[in-house]
């Protein structure tokens, strides 16, 4: 009984908070649980049809009314299983190849331009924000990879998607914010600028690096608004998973299997669940990184 009164005794060396503050921090724990319902209800209605009957679709609202396994049968073996794992490897390809190549490329980009001694840094700078801004245009863009003949496949999904300014911004203000002494030491054991960047500056960047590199996986695992530009809808072996996704609905509808017909939002959830399920596996990795990598630029020397 004397701990629990401990417990709620008010700390004498504790800063009273207003009435004012105590109506902010209960709007925010209101605002904060609406949120969260409004996430969790999509998912869990996604994850009850996945599982449910298809006959009893329109009693499910939170939980499935009668399990089957319908959805995930047809996913995993059913007539829209080669279609779906061959998307899930091409978004595997793309995640992967502008995750690293889009970071590694933007953190080199970044490294010199942390430097205050560096050559015509405002004006790189300036043209880098300018392309962030303000684009060519969905016409040359697309002229440009009709020329290349880098339409319908993966390449012009990739290549569209390498480059990301505002993660060089966040590269480059971290990078102004590391110690300058153990890059002086470096220089003064002899190390190059190769050496000292991938050696030293990249152990200590692990923050950005790995905030950076997790919304790099998420925007291009789900996105594709540039294979809805590049990809002709007949191109199934092209087809990134959100792409795949999107069409998904127009495939089943046309289908002559009457049950594929009846299940189609089952098959629709089973898929969707299945497509979530590598960014929340690695979410838990990344994390800790994510959390020190909100902080850039909050702390000066």
């Amino acid at each position: 009984m004397k701990n629990i009164k401990e417990i709620f005794k008010r700390n004498p060396n504790k800063i009273k908070e207003s009435k004012l503050d105590t109506s902010l921090v209960v709007v925010n724990i209101v605002l904060l649980v609406l949120f969260m319902i409004v996430i969790i209800f999509p998912l869990l209605n996604f994850f009850s049809l996945s599982i449910n009957d298809y006959r009893r679709n329109g009693d499910v609202i939170l939980f499935p009314v009668k399990l089957s396994g319908f959805g995930f049968r047809t996913v995993f073996k059913g007539s829209e299983a080669a279609h779906l794992w061959r998307a899930f490897g091409n978004s595997v390809i793309i995640t992967i190849v502008i995750t690293i190549g889009s970071n590694l490329v933007e953190a080199m980009a970044a490294y010199p331009l942390s430097k205050r001694d560096c050559p015509l840094r405002g004006g790189i700078m300036m043209y880098f924000i300018i392309t962030m801004l303000f684009s060519a245009g969905t016409a040359p863009i697309y002229l440009l990879m009709r020329q290349f003949n880098l339409t319908d496949n993966i390449w012009s999904c990739i290549l569209i998607s390498i480059s990301n300014v505002g993660n060089l911004l966040y590269f480059k203000v971290f990078f102004e914010g590391l110690p300058k002494d153990i890059e002086d030491s470096a220089r003064l054991d002899g190390a190059s600028e190769i050496q000292m960047f991938f050696r030293i500056v990249i152990p200590m960047s692990l923050p950005v690096i790995g905030s950076c590199c997790f919304f790099s996986m998420v925007g291009a695992w789900n996105g594709y608004g540039s294979a809805l530009l590049f990809i002709n809808p007949n191109k199934f072996d092209a087809f990134p998973l959100a792409y795949y996704l999107y069409l998904l609905n127009e495939r089943l509808s046309t289908s002559k299997v009457e049950e594929i017909l009846m299940g189609r939002k089952n098959i629709e959830a089973a898929a969707m669940i299945v497509s979530i399920i590598p960014i929340i596996a690695c979410y838990p990795y990344v994390i800790r990184y994510i959390k020190g990598g909100l902080m850039i630029g909050s702390v000066k020397e």
